[in-house]
């Protein structure tokens, strides 16, 4: 057993840094309306940029942005 462990800390040392996760973070109220209005098409080209980069940052934010995407088209309630 005590193999199996040693196996571990020798992984974690080589490459901890490249699995170490990242916490699952909810956009303030201000992303979410930024998304919505990206979602829609009325984000200048500046903030565009600007939304993109903290997007990249936080990659669990897509999701949303592909609800309220979602939510545009016609028939279809939000989040389905």
């Amino acid at each position: 057993m005590s193999n199996q462990f040693e196996i571990l800390v020798d992984f974690l040392r080589r490459c901890g840094d490249e699995v170490e996760g990242r916490a699952l973070t909810e956009p303030s109220e201000e992303v979410q309306k930024q998304l919505r209005a990206l979602a829609r098409g009325e984000v200048v080209a500046a903030d565009r940029r600007e939304l993109m980069l903290q997007l990249s940052g936080h990659p669990d934010w897509v999701e949303r942005l592909a609800l309220e995407v979602r939510a545009l088209r016609p028939g279809r309630p939000a989040g389905s």
